[in-house]
């Protein structure tokens, strides 16, 4: 449980403490450590570039579903000339 303390630290203050942290790591926990942290950031851009080509998909595919064109037989008659 988050003691008010650790709630109300801010940001600065928790990457100065993060930073620290991982400077006293021995070398092979930090180089598996940046591994993982490249793992996260890695599948987080996948995950946009995949919402993003699924929204571009949905456009493209709303937009050609909606231009339907119309059957001739559904056009209206074009108006009958009116005799001199």
């Amino acid at each position: 449980m988050n003691t008010e303390s650790e709630t109300s630290r801010t940001a600065e203050e928790k990457t100065r403490d993060l930073r620290q942290e991982f400077s006293e790591l021995p070398f092979e926990r930090k180089i598996a450590t940046l591994m993982q942290l490249e793992t996260v950031a890695a599948t987080e851009a996948f995950d946009k570039i995949a919402k993003a080509t699924a929204a571009l998909g949905k456009k493209i595919f709303d937009n050609v579903g909606s231009d339907d064109p119309v059957q001739p037989d559904e056009r209206t008659p074009p108006e009958k000339e009116k005799p001199v």
